[in-house]
């Protein structure tokens, strides 16, 4: 009997026994926290490595900060610079303007001394001897020159009494223009109803006077003469004919 029992556990149809042992469990709570903490730690370290390969890294980022602000106060540095040159041009320009302007002012100041020379002289010249047998009261110079325009004309003459005067003359000047116009020819005499402000001022001098006016003729007309002549007390006094 023993035997076959024996046999029976060695045969393949034997059952088979595992045998197990038995721990603990304060062991077995170790070794899951043990298990749980390694897990963590390995989550955590895939986190850092991952953000270290998706994020910079500080000390890059600050270095990039730092060298933006450098760019950053060399471009307010050279806009400043920019500004202060652009400033200096500005004033530069401003300068040179108004030297142009003060040139332009010492220039018609020239011409305007230059004409009132020339009227000097002429002045000068007609304070020359008068021939013999004149009158009491001469036309020492008279012109006729373009003012404004074309069609208005400016006139300058000198009278002035002979001798030693021991009293003003008192009179006015009369102007007859002498036009021709399309082959035809026309008068225009000062004073005019139509042009009062063209008319000569009236005289009252010792010994010289300058009369100076304009006088507008129609469009086309060109001036052939003028005669000028000196009225006092009702009479002409004397008169004298200028070809242009």
């Amino acid at each position: 009997m023993k035997w076959k029992l024996w046999l029976r556990h060695l045969s393949a149809s034997a059952p088979r026994v595992a045998v197990r042992s038995q721990l603990p469990w304060a062991a077995r709570a170790t070794l899951m926290v043990t298990a749980g903490a390694l897990v963590v730690l390995g989550m955590f370290t895939v986190y850092s490595y991952g953000r270290s390969l998706g994020a910079p890294d500080v000390s890059d980022v600050r270095a990039e900060i730092g060298q933006l602000r450098q760019q950053l106060s060399l471009a307010v540095s050279e806009r400043e610079r920019n500004a202060a040159a652009a400033v200096q041009a500005e004033n530069q320009l401003k300068v040179e303007r108004a030297a142009q302007e003060q040139i332009a002012q010492q220039l018609k100041a020239l011409e305007t001394d230059n004409a009132r020379l020339k009227s000097d002289l002429a002045f000068f010249e007609s304070l020359l001897p008068t021939p013999a047998g004149s009158k009491d009261v001469v036309i020492r110079s008279f012109r006729l020159q373009p003012d404004a325009d074309d069609r208005k004309l400016r006139y300058r003459l000198l009278v002035q009494q002979n001798g030693r005067p021991d009293k003003d003359f008192v009179g006015a000047v009369g102007l007859k223009v002498q036009l021709q116009q399309d082959g035809q020819t026309s008068t225009l005499e000062l004073p005019d109803a139509s042009q009062p402000v063209a008319g000569p001022p009236p005289l009252a001098f010792r010994h010289y006077q300058r009369v100076e006016g304009t006088f507008t003729v129609p469009a086309g007309a060109i001036v052939q003469s003028v005669q000028v002549s000196i009225h006092s007390g009702g009479q002409v006094r004397t008169q004298q004919t200028f070809s242009m």
